[in-house]
């Protein structure tokens, strides 16, 4: 199945895909089609998957879609949940490099063009991520920083590259078998295909330059549930096994429980430093 898709290629086709989920973002997404039309690099396609969504962001996007060739909108009959998704965007996407972007994000201007440069110069990478400048509605709070070259141990301290600012080798993402879909997985998925890229032998690269503004506002901590905690143990548990890590990093499982425990001024407090 991939190997058709991939047969698409041709001198005309795009060199980045730019794959985009939505549910119910009608009122964020607009400005988010907007970041990558604005991006300085303009040899892209914007693949757009609306997941069943009750308001009219499905209607927004075909809008969208008219003002800009480049722009596909594609639209599920039932909600599938982002990773599948994401999969269904990668299967129809042309492009050598598949940019990740979420329908409530901002891509600052120079995004694609410098993360192209570091795949296009640097073929030991098959990932490239970079610093995120977290926003709600006050405006910009934080900006983080990932390790500029990550390790697979660096998984046991939590994700490696921000998935919402990620550009990933197309090949590299159907040799795994693209996301996994596991109902313990939930609102974790991108820290599982990660780590299984990794786990392949597979290396990344962080620009510690912001090229994102991630929205990080009250919706944000709605979805902060205890059944979310529990998902991440157990995704993370899976991602140690596949990465082989030493039984001494196993005792970082905990982590997200002790998190779940705290109280949400606390939680709220500590999450706009960098450590947690």
């Amino acid at each position: 199945m991939y190997d058709s898709v991939k047969d698409k290629r041709d001198s005309n086709t795009p060199t980045v895909s730019v794959v985009m989920g939505v549910y119910n973002n009608s009122t964020t997404l607009a400005k988010a089609v907007e970041s990558i039309v604005s991006q300085t690099y303009t040899d892209w396609e914007l693949i757009i998957c609306d997941d069943a969504s009750t308001d009219d962001s499905y209607q927004q996007a075909c809008r969208l879609a008219q003002l800009d060739k480049r722009i596909t909108v594609l639209r599920n009959d039932h909600n599938a949940g982002c990773n599948m998704v994401l999969n269904r965007c990668i299967e129809e996407a042309c492009g050598e490099y598949i940019a990740i972007m979420d329908s409530d994000d901002i891509a600052l201007p120079t995004r694609l063009e410098k993360e192209v440069d570091i795949l296009r110069n640097n073929p030991q990478y098959t990932i490239v991520g970079a610093a995120l400048i977290h926003f709600n509605e006050k405006g910009d709070f934080m900006t983080l920083r990932y390790k500029e070259r990550p390790r697979p141990t660096d998984f046991t301290y939590g994700i490696t590259h921000a998935h919402p600012c990620c550009m990933i080798r197309r090949k590299a993402l159907m040799e795994i078998g693209l996301y996994q879909s596991h109902r313990f997985m939930h609102r974790v998925e991108d820290y599982y295909l990660l780590a299984r890229l990794y786990a392949c032998g597979y290396r990344g690269y962080n620009l510690q330059e912001p090229l994102l503004r991630y929205r990080d506002d009250a919706n944000s901590f709605a979805r902060r549930t205890w059944r979310n905690r529990r998902n991440e143990v157990y995704t993370y548990y899976q991602a140690f096994r596949a990465l082989r890590l030493p039984i001494w990093h196993y005792i970082k499982l905990l982590r997200p429980i002790l998190v779940g425990m705290l109280p949400r001024p606390i939680y709220s407090y500590l999450h706009r430093r960098p450590w947690l």
